[in-house]
């Protein structure tokens, strides 16, 4: 396994304008990374003229970053049961998506939602719909990853039946995958910390979704005990997370293929996840 070559980043900053995220990638050590196409607080977004794209495009082209995710908005809940937020999240959905397509971005990874009080049978059939709609209007080449969650609240996506759910009941599931939180796998309750219970989890994540599907793996460390429910991401090797486990997903060769971003704690600016790249890489036996 080629040590450089491995798909690793982190998530980088758009500020300045969005090829700026692929300069500070680069410069990072990534060959992947995730960024926020618009802001992660907003509802609406400036239209992206064609400069932006072209920019954006060239800036990859010429770099080292192989592969670009996006992340929607923290204000989207598609399976919300307050009509207005459903209606603001399915059009900011397609908005999205529809940005993802123009930059030629190919993953763009969304927290399934949350069902405040209506069920999860509800929120989850809700869900489904609002994906083959949104999917069906925006006919956009993006695929759509669906984050697994710590179980907060009343999130749904904190087992991998929840995503499968969602998925068999989507017409357009073609274009519906996966993306996998360490920490919120952990802090749901699926201990990665041992070979054994690595083994485990994936094979259960394999018998119940397909390895197939992962495209994408948020490797945080967590704050807080395995089954805790907490959504409280730590840098590697200083949570609760025995550093066993990132050894073993460095050095999966079923995963050599999926894209491995870092979303852990920074003080002052992105640069500071090049320490964290390089100790994530050392970990690879060659």
């Amino acid at each position: 396994m080629n040590k450089e070559k491995i798909l690793l980043g982190a998530h980088m900053s758009i500020e300045g304008g969005l090829h700026k995220a692929i300069e500070r990638g680069q410069e990072t050590g990534c060959t992947v990374i995730q960024i926020f196409t618009k802001s992660s607080r907003s509802w609406v977004a400036k239209k992206l003229t064609q400069k932006d794209i072209d920019l954006f495009k060239e800036t990859q082209k010429k770099s080292s970053i192989e592969i670009v995710v996006a992340h929607t908005s923290y204000l989207i809940n598609i399976g919300s049961s307050k009509p207005e937020t459903e209606q603001k999240s399915v059009k900011a959905l397609e908005d999205e998506l529809e940005r993802c397509d123009l930059l030629g971005i190919p993953y763009l990874v969304l927290h399934p939602g949350s069902h405040l009080g209506a069920g999860e049978e509800t929120c989850i059939e809700k869900i489904s719909q609002n994906l083959d709609a949104v999917l069906e209007k925006t006919k956009s080449k993006t695929t759509i990853l669906l984050e697994t969650v710590a179980g907060q609240g009343t999130n749904i996506g904190y087992t991998f039946e929840q995503l499968k759910q969602i998925r068999t009941l989507c017409k357009e599931k073609k274009k519906i995958a996966v993306c996998l939180d360490t920490c919120h796998i952990f802090s749901a309750g699926y201990d990665i910390g041992s070979p054994e219970g690595y083994k485990k989890v994936f094979d259960d994540f394999d018998r119940t979704l397909g390895l197939k599907l992962l495209k994408a793996i948020h490797l945080n460390d967590s704050k807080t005990e395995l089954g805790s429910k907490k959504d409280r991401h730590e840098n590697i090797g200083k949570g609760k997370i025995p550093i066993e486990a990132f050894k073993l997903i460095m050095n999966d060769k079923k995963l050599s293929g999926v894209a491995k971003i870092l979303e852990t704690p920074i003080q002052e600016n992105y640069s500071e996840y090049s320490d964290e790249i390089k100790l994530l890489r050392e970990m690879i036996k060659v």
